[in-house]
């Protein structure tokens, strides 16, 4: 009886052993598969992080596109100049203001606006000086009303993100023959800053109220730079073209 439980425990060694082997293998083969899964998840997620980065790379690239678009309108420095030799002819008082204002705002976009932001004070001059040198070609029949209230102290702005607006404001807003009001509001609060602008809109061509082309790339501008941090909100009613913009900083 002893023999037979002796063979009986000898040959059960073999059984376990490749039982053994069977569970090592069934082991071995989830860790396997288990690192298998992590590996392809880790690359999976560098490779989204990867393409994320590039995406925020190209989003910053084409948003430095659209600013450097939406610098100073050629047409706006061309009106200036004829505007001030105007004024050098007549001898007139304004002409060494003007090409003081000029030259600030010249200098404001080409070193100024290569810093990602700049002081908000810095921006209110330059529409200080772009409404005084775009004054210079209107007459009495456009009333421009400027409002600047609180106190921008050490905020800081994206450079020229406003000019747009006042560009368009100017370009549609602008008759010689019918009397219009251009409305630009500037508050500073503790949260931020409201910005307000409305025209009356005189050309067919711009029903929407704006220059489709400048306006979006302020909007891609807003988009990279104060995602999540802004409200802008256009509106072409009843013959006069608004903008609301909320901004966070």
């Amino acid at each position: 009886m002893l023999h037979i439980t002796g063979w009986a425990i000898c040959m059960s060694f073999p059984l376990l052993f490749v039982r053994g082997q069977a569970w090592y293998n069934q082991v071995l083969a989830v860790l396997l598969s288990v690192v298998l899964s992590l590996a392809i998840e880790i690359t999976c997620r560098r490779w989204r992080s990867s393409e994320h980065a590039l995406h925020l790379k190209a989003g910053k690239a084409a948003a430095e596109l659209s600013f450097l678009k939406s610098q100073l309108h050629p047409h706006f420095l061309f009106n200036t100049l004829n505007n001030i030799y105007s004024l050098a002819i007549l001898q007139h008082e304004y002409t060494a203001p003007s090409i003081l204002k000029l030259s600030n705002m010249m200098r404001y976009a080409t070193t100024d606006t290569h810093r990602d932001f700049v002081l908000l004070q810095r921006e209110i001059e330059c529409i200080h000086d772009y409404i005084d040198l775009q004054q210079l070609r209107l007459s009495a029949r456009t009333r421009v009303r400027l409002s600047v209230s609180g106190n921008p102290g050490f905020k800081c702005i994206a450079p020229m993100l406003l000019l747009p607006f006042l560009e368009n404001a100017f370009r549609n807003g602008v008759s010689s023959q019918e009397t219009s009001d251009i409305v630009i509001q500037l508050q500073t609060t503790e949260q931020g800053i409201h910005f307000y602008c409305s025209n009356k809109l005189f050309s067919q061509e711009v029903s929407s109220g704006e220059t489709a082309e400048d306006i979006s790339h302020t909007r891609e501008r807003l988009q990279q730079l104060y995602p999540q941090r802004h409200l802008l909100h256009t509106a072409a009613d009843n013959g006069i073209y608004t903008v609301k913009l909320d901004l966070y900083i």
